[in-house]
């Protein structure tokens, strides 16, 4: 026999090597939704236990102070057209292991003044939604335009630019959740029937319908509800102000209402997440829960219009800037923002 005999060796052929990438290609396109999955619900997860400590540190203010914390507490910079002042986020700090920052913060000040600015800059993870798609802060320097309601001191706003950062939860003011004005008759603070209202003065004891029935927090993403309006300084979600669009929700409309249709001006104040078919929402026991999108709330047909807007909730009657149910019917989502209705609400409805 010969002694030098080649063993032939054989290659793929191109058939062959299309058909392998195929197959790769088909594994890939598999396993890529339950990888996406998989990071969601890792996502999903952080954005739970932030709301689990948000809702820990505000029993925690509870039992310090006796009361809930405020959405807000009444301007105190004299000729300011709307009242709101801190949000409940910079009164929580203490209780949320932020002390030092809370030291820095000049009470004495409306909370847009400049000298506040140094918190504003904060990006705080406890108020970030890890699904939030964009946590860019916005840039304020004296050339920004002055806001409509005269907060900052632009003409005195020292270098910059300074940032202002974000938050995408907001407390619970309940079914109505409504900006301020000078102007305004005081029984429009009446209105909000939920547990973070403005000026507020809400202990546990007043949470009649139940701590496990009642919203404390809940999502309120930048990227998903009206990001900025012509003649602001800042943008929507600005986590140190109590402006009701910033760090204050209601079940007016429901979760993540559809940009479709022509809602009012009182859009930007509704829950919003980024997580696929609903919210995260901490209750008033510390428990956090998931709220569908389609959860039970009350007709909004378009008929019920109004100077403010399209799209009210059909029967929803407004006199004199105060809110009231008229004769419409609220749904589930509207009972168990409200801390005193006394509905009966089962927790299959939900």
């Amino acid at each position: 026999m010969p002694m030098n005999l080649r063993s032939k060796t054989r290659g793929f052929t191109l058939i062959e090597l299309l058909v392998v990438i195929a197959i790769i290609a088909v594994l890939i396109a598999l396993l890529l939704p339950a990888v996406q999955a998989a990071r969601e619900a890792a996502r999903r997860a952080q954005c739970t236990n932030n709301l689990k400590q948000l809702a820990l540190a505000a029993n925690n203010y509870e039992s310090s102070n006796g009361l809930f914390p405020a959405g807000s507490y009444t301007n105190v910079v004299a000729g300011s057209k709307y009242p709101e002042n801190f949000s409940c986020f910079v009164r929580m700090l203490p209780y949320t292991e932020q002390s030092a920052m809370y030291n820095a913060v000049n009470f004495n000040l409306n909370s847009s003044n400049w000298d506040n600015l140094t918190i504003s800059g904060v990006q705080l993870s406890i108020l970030t939604c890890p699904s939030e798609p964009s946590v860019t802060p916005s840039l304020i320097s004296a050339a920004t335009p002055s806001a409509s309601f005269n907060v900052y001191k632009i003409a005195s706003l020292p270098g910059g630019p300074w940032r202002q950062c974000f938050t995408s939860y907001a407390g619970s003011a309940g079914t109505f959740n409504f900006g301020y004005n000078t102007s305004f008759p005081i029984a429009e603070y009446t209105q909000q029937n939920g547990v973070v209202i403005n000026d507020g003065v809400i202990s546990i004891a007043m949470i009649t319908d139940g701590t496990s029935n009642t919203f404390l927090f809940g999502e309120h993403s930048r990227f998903s509800l009206q990001k900025s309006g012509n003649g602001y300084v800042n943008s929507d979600c600005s986590w140190n102000s109590a402006r009701y669009y910033d760090t204050l929700f209601g079940t007016f409309y429901p979760p993540n209402p559809p940009t479709s249709k022509a809602y009012s001006y009182y859009y930007p104040e509704a829950a919003a997440g980024n997580h696929p078919g609903g919210i995260n929402v901490a209750f008033c026991d510390g428990s956090v829960r998931y709220i569908k999108n389609s959860i039970n709330s009350w007709t909004i047909s378009g008929s019920n219009k109004s100077k403010y807007g399209d799209n009210y909730p059909d029967g929803t009657v407004i006199s004199n800037y105060i809110w009231s149910y008229g004769t419409a019917i609220p749904g589930v989502y509207q009972q168990l923002s409200t801390r005193a209705g006394g509905e009966v609400i089962s927790s299959d409805s939900y």
